[in-house]
């Protein structure tokens, strides 16, 4: 019989390891392998993406998942990689200045999100871009980049531009 652990992580150095495995996965591989890890995704596949382990405690497996049914427009890879860009550039901003990582948790599976969106514009086409994590199994996490609703974001775009825009014209 298996036996399982309660393995703990902090949300930062969860989210640590999360943008580090993204920057290898799709910045520092070739363009080939990151393309093809997209179109996977893409495809609905979730692709191995990280190992957590600690000494006898055993080790917890991560897959990457890509949840793309809010995205607005055609995704390819290109836009994909521009969202995941600002989303990392988030990330990296929030936790090297110890900011509040927004986690957003759903009490009825344990699953949580870091509301650290990355934005992009594309033609006028506003799009969001996050991370989740779910537990699939004892020892099994996914972590799901997922778009949402960019309406819900919309408010906060609109403001961001006009404090930038009064900001150039001062």
């Amino acid at each position: 019989m298996e036996q399982h652990h309660n393995l703990s992580i902090s949300p930062d150095k969860m989210l640590t390891s999360i943008h580090e495995q993204l920057t290898i996965h799709f910045f520092e591989s070739s363009k080939t392998a990151a393309k093809s890890e997209f179109n996977r995704l893409k495809a609905g596949e979730k692709v191995p993406f990280l190992n957590i382990s600690a000494p006898r405690k055993g080790e917890v497996e991560g897959s990457l998942a890509l949840e793309a049914s809010e995205f607005v427009g055609t995704l390819n890879y290109s836009k994909f990689r521009d969202a995941l860009g600002s989303h990392l550039n988030h990330i990296a901003r929030s936790v090297n200045n110890k900011q509040n990582l927004n986690i957003m948790t759903n009490e009825e599976n344990g699953a949580f999100l870091f509301n650290l969106p990355g934005l992009v514009v594309h033609d006028d086409v506003l799009n969001v871009l996050v991370t989740g994590v779910q537990q699939e199994e004892p020892g099994e996490i996914v972590i799901k980049l997922m778009f949402l609703n960019p309406d819900d974001f919309r408010e906060a775009v609109d403001q961001a531009k006009e404090r930038r825009q009064r900001m150039e014209d001062a």
